[in-house]
């Protein structure tokens, strides 16, 4: 049985994480997201709950379904919610996205607008979202890891490499995350065409099924892809750092990110970050990384592959930006933000009159009616 604190001792912070991830589809960069936060902030001494029906100080949510909106009409006084993504998100990942983009940039504003603070993962999704007029006060708390925690361990490379078939002297660059247009695997594939010698090890599969966009025309680039093109599908969370200890480089291609979480585990097992010039990048990592375009990535690959001293440069580069998204800089923002929810609201019912003053103050016309006709009887 859960004891409660000790006679004078302060109650900690209850923050319930609203997240359908939970028990549902996990292969994306929300969950990771989730379980970050989750475990960060159990960490820091927070009373954590799961998709709870009990009270808590804060209800944090993390996605956008039907019980997310649920939690978020029960709660919306006490309740943060992360905007992970942003209506652009949408194109290129779900299927006739283009049709239903109207209706999905509806809701998201509707959903946006009932919370009490919305949190956006990076400085470009801020803009968006300030920039639509959102009502809601907009707070930036990146995304972030536990980077200690993600630093692969003596061994790892090795190990993982003699179970794919691939020599330690080979050069190999990987890519996490789904298989979707948005994603630009055509682009890791033709670098894959191009670079023979260099083996592309491809993690993550396509966990909407055939809601995945153009989910046939993904299926057919993967089973096309040359020799030296792995894509070796969903992999458990706590895998993923046993293939950034394999891997020499990250060319991640995607064509649009609110963040980029695989890019800042990658950082923090070292490794020289290859990403499309996007504007999204720019303000979250400055120049800790290779801004490239498909016309620029095979060349950069060569580079890589060629020269150690470069290789090196950007591995410490990937090093210092991933200390600046480690989860202790996320959770006090995050903290700084249950804060004002919880003081606003502390706020609100103390200005609140009780029901006793209620009730008097609307008793004394009756009083003092009942009081004069005593008097003039």
């Amino acid at each position: 049985m859960k004891q409660g604190p000790s006679p004078g001792e302060p109650r900690a912070l209850s923050v319930n994480l609203i997240s359908e991830t939970a028990d549902g589809l996990q292969g994306h960069g929300v969950h990771t997201a989730f379980i970050q936060t989750r475990e960060a902030l159990r960490s820091a001494g927070v009373d954590v709950r799961v998709n709870s029906s009990e009270p808590s100080d804060v209800v944090h949510i993390q996605t956008m379904g039907t019980r997310s909106f649920a939690a978020l009409l029960r709660n919306r006084r006490n309740t943060v919610v992360s905007a992970h993504i942003v209506p652009q998100s949408l194109v290129g990942s779900f299927v006739l996205a283009r049709f239903w983009l109207p209706v999905a940039s509806a809701y998201m504003r509707v959903f946006y607008g009932l919370a009490s603070r919305v949190v956006a993962v990076s400085p470009t999704v801020a803009d968006q979202l300030e920039g639509s007029e959102l009502r809601t006060p907009v707070r930036l708390v990146p995304n972030a890891i536990d980077v200690a925690s993600s630093v692969p361990r003596p061994g790892e490379r090795e190990v993982l490499r003699a179970r794919l078939g691939v020599p330690d002297e080979r050069f190999v660059v990987l890519c996490v995350g789904q298989i979707q247009p948005r994603k630009c695997i055509q682009a890791f594939i033709d670098a894959a065409r191009g670079l023979p010698d260099v083996t592309f090890v491809w993690v993550g599969g396509m966990p909407f099924k055939r809601l995945t966009a153009s989910h046939r025309r993904m299926a057919s680039a993967v089973a096309t892809s040359p020799a030296n093109c792995m894509f070796v599908g969903e992999v458990p969370h706590g895998t993923t750092r046993s293939w950034y200890a394999a891997a020499d480089c990250l060319f991640f291609p995607s064509m649009q990110e609110t963040f980029g979480l695989a890019i800042v585990e990658a950082a923090a097992a070292r490794l020289p970050l290859l990403l499309r010039d996007l504007p999204t990048y720019e303000a979250l990592f400055g120049e800790n990384y290779i801004a490239a375009d498909d016309a620029t990535f095979a060349p950069w690959l060569e580079r890589l592959r060629d020269d150690s001293a470069l290789r090196a440069h950007y591995a410490t580069a990937a090093t210092r930006l991933a200390w600046n998204y480690d989860t202790t800089r996320m959770t006090e923002r995050l903290l700084t933000v249950y804060g004002e929810v919880v003081s606003e609201n502390a706020a609100r019912a103390s200005a609140r009159p009780r029901p006793i003053d209620v009730a008097r103050r609307r008793l004394r016309p009756a009083v003092r009616w009942a009081l004069s006709a005593w008097r003039n009887r």
